[in-house]
C-alpha cells in the first residue's frame, strides 16, 4: 500500500511537471510549483504513513472523536478549498489535460484486494464489495471516459461529469460502510466480525490517502469542466 501510494504520488508529480512545461511555464516556474506541490504530497504521505504505523486509526472505540473520520475529512476539506481559491492550483487544473486528470485514476482498480481479502474471510462483504466492485467500475472507467475524452468525443464532457459523479459516490459509500462496520461507538455493520483491518496498517492508507487523493482529484477534474464552460472574456479576467 505504501509502495502504490508513492507512484501514485510520483506519477501525478510527473504528470504536473509536464503540463506546465506543454503550456510555456518557465524551468524556474515548474520548479517552484511542482515542489510546493511535492513538500505538501510527500508530507502528507509521510505523515499517514507514522500515524499508520503506530496504529492510530485501528480503533475508535476510546477515542473522543474517530481519528480515521479526520484523516479523511481534513485533507479533503484542504484540497477543496485549493481547488476552489489558489491560484496555482488553478494553473495546475488549466494546464493538465482533461484526459489525463480522468486517466490517472486507473490506480483505482487496486480496490480489488478488498474483494480478494472479502474471499479470504479477513473484510465483511457489507463494505467490501460495494468499495470493491465500484473502485473496479471507476478505475477501468477511467481509461474509456480519458480516451474519448481526447478523442474529442461529442458527449466527453458529459461522460467526464458523471464518471466524477459516480467515483465521488463510490467513495462515499466505501468510506460509510467502512467507518460504520469498523470498531466504533458508532458501529452498525459486520457487528459479527467487526471491520479492524480497514484501520490497521498497511490496508489504512487507502482510506487516508488514496481516498480524500482521489476526492481531490475528481474535483479538480469537476473545476476543470467549469472553467471550459465559462465565456472567454470571463477566463481571463480570473486567470
Amino acid at each position: 500500500m505504501v509502495a502504490v501510494n508513492f507512484f501514485i504520488t510520483l506519477l501525478l508529480l510527473s504528470g504536473v511537471r509536464r503540463a506546465l512545461l506543454a503550456v510555456g511555464k518557465s524551468d524556474a516556474e515548474v520548479r517552484r510549483i511542482v515542489s510546493a506541490v511535492g513538500i505538501s504530497l510527500w508530507g502528507w504521505l509521510i505523515l499517514a504513513v507514522v500515524l499508520a504505523w503506530q496504529g492510530t486509526f485501528r480503533s475508535a472505540l476510546d477515542q473522543p472523536v474517530p481519528y480515521i473520520a479526520l484523516a479523511i475529512g481534513l485533507p479533503i476539506l484542504v484540497g477543496a478549498w485549493l481547488v476552489q481559491r489558489s491560484q496555482v492550483v488553478r494553473e495546475i487544473i488549466v494546464a493538465v489535460p482533461q484526459s489525463q486528470l480522468v486517466a490517472l485514476q486507473v490506480y483505482r482498480v487496486l480496490g480489488v484486494i478488498f474483494l480478494v481479502l472479502y474471499t479470504l474471510g479477513r473484510l465483511p462483504g457489507s463494505f467490501a464489495l460495494p468499495a470493491g466492485f465500484g473502485d473496479l467500475f471507476v478505475g477501468l472507467t477511467a481509461l474509456l471516459v480519458g480516451a474519448a475524452y481526447l478523442r474529442d468525443h461529442p458527449k466527453r464532457d458529459e461522460f467526464v461529469g458523471l464518471w466524477n459523479g459516480v467515483g465521488i459516490l463510490d467513495l462515499v459509500v466505501a468510506v460509510t460502510t467502512g467507518f460504520l462496520s469498523a470498531p466504533s461507538r458508532w458501529q452498525m455493520l459486520a457487528l459479527d466480525a467487526p471491520n479492524v483491518i480497514i484501520g490497521s496498517f498497511p490496508l489504512v492508507m487507502i482510506p487516508i490517502y488514496a481516498v480524500p487523493l482521489s476526492v481531490v482529484l475528481h474535483l479538480a477534474s469537476l473545476k476543470k469542466l467549469a472553467i471550459s464552460y465559462r465565456p472567454t472574456g470571463q477566463q481571463a479576467a480570473t486567470a
